[in-house]
C-alpha cells in the first residue's frame, strides 16, 4: 500500500518540511523597484504572527486563530500587485484543526510589524482565503475546500468517454462565454480594470480548450452527447458575436478553422511554430557599455525591427546581427 503523506502537525515538523524545500530564487528586472525582500522568519517573528493572528481573530470557518503553523519563508509582495502597499509581505499559514490539515492561507503584515517596531504601519487584513480557492479553475472544482483535482487526476470522472478532460473542456468554454456575457451587460465595455479577467479566460479557452475539441470532433472521437453540448456552445457563442466584436474577443468559427488547419500541416509534419523571444535583463546583470550620444533612443515597448529578435527559425547570434545594422 502507498504511504501516505502526513501533514505538519507541530511547528517543528513544518520547518522540517519547509527546509527540505529549495527557497525560490527571486530576480528583479526593470521597472520593479522593491523595498526588501523574501525574509527567513525567526522564532521571535513567529511569535509576532501568532500574536497577530489572535489580535485581529484570523481563522479559517470553524478553526481557531490558534490553529495554524506559520511558513518560515515570507514573501515580499510589495512591488508585485496593483494597489499593494510597498511594505506588505505575505505570510503562509497552515491550519491544524482536525480534518482540515490540507487547508493553507495567509496573512498580510508589514515589514514594520515583523521587525516588532511598536508603532508599525499595519497592512489591510485579508480575507483567509484557501490557496486552492485563488486558483482561477477553482470555480469549476467539485468542492470549495478540499484539495483541487489538478493534472491528470482533474480528468477523472470522465469514464464514458476515450478522450480524457471533454466535460472539464465543456465546462470551461460555457463558464467563459457566461464570463463575457455578464460582463458586457455591465455596460463597462473595455475598461480594463473589469475586461481584463474575462478576457483572459476567454482568450485562454479559444487558444486551448475549443481548438481541442474541434480536433477530436474532426476525428469522430466525440460521443453524441457531448458533440451536442459543443454545438450547444457554438450556438450561444453564434448568438453573441456582436458582443465578442465590441469586446474584441475571438470568434469561435474563425479559431476552428485555423486550428484545423494547422493541426493538418501538423500531421504532414509541415508546420514550423515561429518563435519569437526576447528575455529581459534582470537588474543583477551589468549594463553593456552604451554611447548614449549614439544610441537609440525609442521606448524599449516598442518593437524596433525583427533583426532585434532573432526567430527559432531565424537563429543569429547578436554578433551577426550587429552586424547587419
Amino acid at each position: 500500500m502507498a504511504h501516505e503523506h502526513r501533514q505538519p502537525r507541530t511547528q517543528a515538523e513544518l520547518d522540517a518540511h519547509i527546509n527540505a524545500i529549495k527557497r525560490p530564487l527571486r530576480n528583479t528586472f526593470d521597472g520593479m523597484f522593491p523595498l526588501h525582500a523574501d525574509m527567513e522568519l525567526t522564532d521571535d517573528q513567529i511569535r509576532i504572527v501568532h500574536k497577530y493572528l489572535k489580535e485581529v481573530n484570523f481563522h479559517l470557518p470553524g478553526a481557531t486563530p490558534e490553529e495554524f503553523l506559520v511558513v518560515r519563508w515570507a514573501r515580499y509582495t510589495g512591488f508585485q500587485f496593483i494597489q499593494e502597499l510597498l511594505e506588505a509581505y505575505a505570510v503562509g499559514l497552515r491550519c491544524t484543526h482536525p480534518g482540515m490539515e490540507d487547508h493553507h492561507t495567509f496573512i498580510r503584515m508589514s515589514w514594520a510589524q515583523l521587525m516588532g517596531e511598536p508603532d508599525a504601519q499595519r497592512v489591510p487584513v485579508n480575507e483567509p482565503v484557501l490557496a486552492n480557492d485563488m486558483m482561477t479553475l477553482a470555480r469549476y472544482r467539485d468542492t470549495r475546500t478540499g484539495p483541487s483535482r489538478t493534472g491528470i487526476d482533474s480528468y477523472t470522472g470522465d469514464g464514458d468517454t476515450d478522450v480524457p478532460g471533454v466535460d472539464f473542456d465543456l465546462k470551461l468554454l460555457n463558464g467563459a462565454l457566461d464570463n463575457v456575457i455578464s460582463h458586457q451587460a455591465t455596460g463597462k465595455g473595455r475598461e480594463i480594470n473589469s475586461w481584463w479577467t474575462p478576457a483572459l479566460n476567454w482568450g485562454a479557452a479559444m487558444a486551448g480548450r475549443y481548438p481541442r475539441l474541434k480536433y477530436f470532433e474532426s476525428k469522430g472521437r466525440l460521443d453524441r452527447a457531448r458533440l451536442s453540448q459543443l454545438h450547444d456552445f457554438e450556438e450561444r457563442a453564434a448568438r453573441v458575436e456582436p458582443v465578442l466584436r465590441e469586446l474584441g474577443l475571438a470568434s469561435p468559427a474563425p479559431v476552428a478553422r485555423d486550428a484545423l488547419a494547422q493541426a493538418a500541416k501538423a500531421e504532414k509534419g509541415s508546420f514550423v511554430r515561429r518563435l519569437r523571444i526576447r528575455n529581459p535583463r534582470p537588474l543583477t546583470e551589468s549594463r553593456p557599455d552604451i554611447d548614449v550620444r549614439t544610441a537609440e533612443q525609442r521606448p524599449l515597448i516598442e518593437p524596433q525591427s525583427d533583426l532585434d529578435f532573432p526567430t527559432a527559425d531565424d537563429p543569429r547570434d547578436s554578433q551577426s546581427v550587429e552586424r547587419q545594422r
